[in-house]
């Protein structure tokens, strides 16, 4: 049987130039507490991953639910600004996740970076997808706006 996939996409314009957004972004751990806040716990390399080392497996906690989950980085490119990861197993009603996030260098806005942040799920078995794709697009949503956010208030404070 073949399984329903789904995309969503979200993106954004970053108030900083590429070079210091991708300094802060490369690292998908260090990401985490940046887009989840309190909502994750326990955000850590696993197996002897790195931020350096490709592929590298990654584990978070998720709060309140508690729920464990176990990612891959599979790509990175220090040329690109990109990085590739994906889900290990099923977590939040979702499985064979994978997704890249992007930052483009705008040129007509120097100092401005693009960032955009495609992925693509299936829904896991027992979960329903008129539930699960909606927070999955809400998350996006709401992971590139704190990215944003992050950067706009880091430029009113300089």
């Amino acid at each position: 049987m073949i399984q329903a996939r789904y995309s969503v996409y979200d993106s954004a314009v970053l108030d900083a130039p590429i070079e210091e957004a991708w300094r802060e972004l490369r690292d998908i751990v260090k990401l985490l507490p940046l887009v989840f806040g309190d909502s994750v716990k326990d955000y850590r390399y696993v197996d002897g991953g790195s931020a350096e080392k490709i592929p590298s497996r990654f584990e978070f906690t998720l709060l309140p639910s508690g729920e464990t989950g176990l990612e891959e980085v599979v790509a990175r490119s220090e040329t690109e600004h990109s990085l590739t990861y994906r889900m290990l197993g099923q977590l939040i009603g979702v499985e064979g996740y994978i997704a890249t996030y992007r930052l483009r260098r705008i040129t007509t806005e120097p100092g401005k970076t693009f960032l955009e942040w495609p992925r693509e799920f299936g829904v896991a078995a027992g979960a329903d997808p008129a539930e699960v794709v909606p927070a999955i697009e809400a998350l996006t949503a709401r992971e590139v706006a704190t990215i944003k956010e992050h950067f706009e208030k880091r430029r009113r404070s300089l």
